[in-house]
C-alpha cells in the first residue's frame, strides 16, 4: 500500500467522524429545543394560574369588605377572564334559625376562568371559605 492511498483512507475518515458529531449535535439541539418549548408551555399555564388567583384574591377581599353580604350569585368579567361569586347560608336542620340580628355563617365561593362562548360551564370553584355575615337590620 502506497503512503498516499493510506493518507487518503484516513482524510475519509475523518470526513466520517464529522458527519457523525454533527448528527450527534442535531440531535442533542432537538432534544434542547423541545426542552425549552415545554418550558415555555409551562411558564404560560403559571402565569394564567396566577392571574386567575390574583382576581380570585381581590374578588374574595372585596366580598369580605361589603357590609350586608347577602346569600346570592354574581357573575362577571375582569382582566379578560369570566369569574363568579355565590354566597350560600350554612343552616343545619337540628339547629334552629338564628336570633335576628345574630350573625349568620355563610359559605363564599369564587370561581375564575377563561372567557368561554356564551352557554358554556362556568369556570369551577377556584377559593371557598367561611364567613360571619351580620344582617342589615342590626
Amino acid at each position: 500500500m502506497s503512503p498516499t492511498t493510506r493518507q487518503d483512507a484516513e482524510e475519509g475518515f475523518a470526513l466520517a467522524e464529522i458527519l457523525v458529531a454533527f448528527a450527534i449535535l442535531a440531535l442533542v439541539c432537538l432534544a434542547m429545543l423541545r426542552a425549552f418549548a415545554g418550558s415555555v408551555e409551562t411558564l404560560q399555564a403559571v402565569s394564567a394560574g396566577e392571574a386567575r388567583m390574583d382576581l380570585a384574591e381581590r374578588l374574595l377581599a372585596r366580598s369580605r369588605a361589603t357590609l350586608h353580604l347577602a346569600p346570592g350569585r354574581q357573575e362577571g368579567v375582569a382582566d379578560g377572564l369570566r369569574w363568579w361569586t355565590a354566597v350560600e347560608a350554612l343552616e343545619n336542620e337540628r339547629s334552629p334559625s338564628p336570633a335576628d340580628g345574630t350573625p349568620r355563617l355563610m359559605r363564599l365561593r369564587i370561581g375564575v376562568g377563561p372567557l368561554a362562548p356564551d352557554g358554556a360551564q362556568p369556570p369551577a370553584s377556584l377559593l371557598t371559605t367561611l364567613v360571619f355575615i351580620t344582617p342589615p337590620d342590626a
